[in-house]
Parts: C-alpha cells; sequence; structure tokens
C-alpha cells in the first residue's frame, strides 16, 4: 500500500536499541502507536537481556502519551524457556499501561541461520511459540505473534496461534496472506521521518487499541463484503480491508488483493472468478497470493495487454499457491472445468485463470518464452502457436490436436472428429467468412486462437 492511499487505518512503529530518538514528539505526529522492544535472548549462549534503549524509549513514549505495546525477540529450544521469556517481559513491563499485546518476534535469527533456535522443527517452534503466548496471558496480558509471511506460512503452524494477535512482516506491495487472520502489517522497514535521521519499520493496524491498559481488548467483529452474483464494481476506499463472502460462506480473500495495480479506487470483480480462487484454496490448503486481478484500460495500454484481455472485465487473476507447483495448480483447475488456464514457468512464475465461455489453455515455452496453445497440462503437450503453420485436422483423425479443436468449438472433447466435430467447424469457418470446407486448416486455427 501507497502513502498516497487514503488513511483507513492506524498506524504502528516499532522500536529497539537500534533507533536512537532525541525528540519523541515527531514519533507522535507519523505513528498512533509504538511497540517497543523489551529485549532478547542472544541466539549463541541463549542469555536473556534487556534492550539497551527500553527505558529510554518508554519515558519517551509515556511523557508524549504515545500508545504503545511491546515485543521480545525469543531464541528458546524449549517450551520452559518460552515460559521464562514470557516472564521476563512480564517483570520488565510491570507499571506500564499498554494499549497492544506483547509480541513473540519468531524469525531467523541473523543472515547466516546459525543461532540456537534456527533449525528447530515447524512442530517444536509452534509449540515454543504457544507456552510464550500462553503464559502471557495467564500474567494478565494479551499476546501476540510477529513474524514474516513465508515464516508463517512455512515455519510455524500459524492456524494453531489463532486465537492471539498475528503481526505479519511483507516488504510487498500487497499482503496476500491467508493462514490466518492478522491485526497487523508491517509493509516497510525504510519509513523516514523528517528531523529524525534514521529509518522506522512502519506497520498498517487494522484493530482499535485497548484501553484498559493491559493490552488485552478484543477486535470488533471483521468487517465483510457479500460479493454479488456476477460481474459488479466496487470501491477499494470504502470496502478494500473487508473480507469477502460468497454464496453466505467468508472467503480467505480481501476486496483489495483484486485492485489495479495503478491503485485506482475501482475494482472490478466476476463472482465466478472468486469462487475458483477460493475452490483453489480449499483443495491444497495453502495460501492463494493474487499477484495481478482487475485492470483499468489506463494501466492495460501502459503494459501493452490485448483491448480483449479478461483483467479489464474483472473475470481474471494471476496468482500462485504457497508450496504448490504451477503445473499442479493448472492441472487441478483443468480438472474442475476452468476454461481459460495459463502457464507461466518460464519467466513469472505464475497461473492466469479467467471465466472465458470456451475452454483455452496455454503455457510459455522454456525454448523461447512465447506463450502456446496446449491440450492439457500433463508430462506431454501438444503446443499451437497463432500466426504459424499448424497440423491441420479433418474428419476421421484421432488425435490430441482435436481434442484442443473441440475444446475451442466447445463440444464433446473426446480427440475423434466425428460428425458433430465437422459441423462445428462448418459453423465457426461459415461465422468467420472463411471458406466452408469442415477441414481445420492454418486459417481456420488462427480464427480459433
Amino acid at each position: 500500500m501507497t502513502e498516497d492511499v487514503k488513511k483507513t487505518e492506524l498506524y504502528v512503529g516499532d522500536i529497539s536499541q537500534y533507533n536512537t530518538i532525541q525528540n519523541y514528539t515527531f514519533l507522535k505526529e507519523h505513528f498512533d502507536g509504538v511497540v517497543v522492544r523489551i529485549g532478547y535472548r542472544g541466539y549463541s549462549a541463549g542469555t536473556i537481556k534487556e534492550d539497551a534503549l527500553f527505558a529510554k524509549h518508554m519515558r519517551g513514549l509515556t511523557e508524549n502519551s504515545i500508545p504503545y505495546g511491546f515485543y521480545f525477540m525469543g531464541q528458546a529450544v524449549t517450551e520452559q524457556e518460552a515460559i521464562l521469556e514470557a516472564e521476563y517481559c512480564h517483570e520488565m513491563t510491570k507499571g506500564y499501561s499498554p494499549s497492544l499485546p506483547v509480541y513473540y518476534d519468531s524469525e531467523l535469527s541473523n543472515p547466516k541461520g546459525d543461532g540456537r533456535a534456527d533449525h528447530l522443527s515447524r512442530r517444536v517452534r509452534t509449540d515454543i511459540t504457544k507456552a510464550f503466548c500462553k503464559r502471557i496471558l495467564q500474567l494478565g496480558m494479551r499476546a501476540g505473534v510477529y513474524a514474516s509471511e513465508n515464516w508463517l506460512e512455512t515455519k510455524l503452524y500459524a492456524e494453531e496461534l489463532a486465537e492471539y494477535s498475528i503481526w505479519v512482516a511483507c516488504y510487498n506491495a500487497s499482503l496476500n496472506y491467508h493462514e490466518t487472520g492478522y491485526d497487523m502489517w508491517q509493509y516497510t522497514s525504510n519509513y523516514s521521518i523528517p528531523g529524525l535521521n534514521i529509518r522506522f519499520d512502519r506497520s498498517h493496524c487494522y484493530r482499535a487499541f485497548d484501553q484498559s491498559g493491559t493490552g488485552t481488548a478484543r477486535p470488533e467483529e471483521e468487517p465483510v463484503l457479500e460479493v454479488r452474483e456476477g460481474v459488479y464494481s466496487y470501491s477499494l476506499e470504502e470496502s478494500g480491508q473487508k473480507r469477502l463472502v460468497l454464496h453466505g460462506i467468508k472467503t480467505k480473500f480481501l476486496l483489495r488483493e483484486f485492485r489495479c495495480r495503478d491503485g485506482s479506487d475501482e475494482v472490478l470483480l466476476d463472482s465466478r472468478l472468486l469462487e475458483i480462487l477460493q475452490r483453489v484454496r480449499d483443495h491444497f490448503g495453502k495460501a492463494v497470493s493474487v499477484t495481478g486481478a482487475y485492470w483499468t484500460a489506463e494501466y492495460s495500454k501502459s503494459v501493452n495487454e490485448a483491448a480483449s484481455s479478461y483483467h479489464l472485465k474483472g473475470q481474471a487473476a494471476d496468482f500462485t499457491v504457497t508450496g504448490i507447483s504451477n503445473r499442479n495448480v493448472a492441472k487441478f483447475l483443468q480438472g474442475i472445468g476452468a476454461k481459460g488456464i495459463g502457464l507461466y514457468d518460464y519467466t513469472g512464475g505464475f497461473i492466469h485463470v479467467d471465466t472465458r465461455e470456451r475452454s483455452y489453455y496455454w503455457q510459455q515455452d522454456h525454448r523461447d518464452g512465447e506463450c502456446y496453445g496446449v491440450s492439457s497440462f500433463g508430462k506431454t503437450e501438444v503446443y499451437l502457436v497463432k500466426g504459424q503453420t499448424v497440423t491441420t485436422v479433418r474428419y476421421n483423425d484421432q488425435n490430441e490436436y482435436v481434442r484442443l479443436l473441440q475444446g475451442e468449438l466447445g463440444v464433446e472433447t473426446d480427440g475423434i472428429f466425428g460428425a458433430e466435430t465437422e459441423a462445428a467447424v462448418r459453423q465457426f469457418q461459415r461465422t468467420h467468412g472463411l471458406t466452408v470446407d469442415g477441414v481445420a486448416g492454418v486459417k481456420t486455427w488462427n480464427a480459433l486462437l
């Protein structure tokens, strides 16, 4: 999210000994709240240490009436160590009145990945994180987990942590995290404040701060948007942060995931497209990251996209599925009857799906980076290139070219060029002003593709 987007949520910063601040009033002008590092456990010896500027930061925040919460960088290797970390945090924060939770910072200790907790199994790491959070709750404070999007998806069983506040780090233009709900999104580590010669982390916060002084308030009910049947226009400003509901069932998607990359307010969305993507999410049980969906006419021109693109109609999405090969996703889409499917593995690395009425499949070939029509996404594909000579097929032929032809014409795809297929070819030729001979040659293929 860019800074020129209208503010619809709170902004939160986080600070530690690496943020030397002389004038805390600057923080108040740029952050609605601040999360302060209490301390950390050393990644080699495992000694718990206080953040060198914790006390100073707390004086500055309290003197300027800036709402705050806490975080601790853990390197526990047992649940008992995690409990001790939680008790240390409780002891260090006595006398303070937080508006935000105590977050357990779960991440790689250093680029080398040689910390004492860096090689824990996903199971053990999750149990350790739960032990910390559970103890924080027992001590009368609200608990949370801070981690990168990838860390939550691959290093933790995030669904087991859903009862705690989730704070996701992802420095991309959009966040497509779906393993759990989340309260905050740390979207940059390079936020500058005029007058302070340092950079800050900055997060979007989607939940109201607790006013009780314990950081225990639970958020209001998550806002939702009922998606209407068919293709409709929605407002990003009004509904961008709302969870999409289809046929009365809450999906894993927010409206903002389907916005145009140019930041425009309008979002066109086909309910059939949302249904397809949710089926993918349900089938694989993994996060679906939408990298492109609705495109405005202006944006489409800027990327030289065809005027007939389904992106312009809100009927197409480019996406990936965490931990699943694009080919397997394409095969699944074909299996559930999706009509327009593109496999881009050579460059870009994503899947395209759209809601066109006639079947057409294609893939980017590793040999030249061009897109070729294919009959399927199995181990052996049949390639067709618009404008090039292709295999002519006619009555009594039986092959994959016939199957692809049938898919384009909307007749039974049995791979046998029979009377029904010939009749469909003749009708297509007649409609498009071609020689009506019932034979699918170069001109017929080019008109089809």
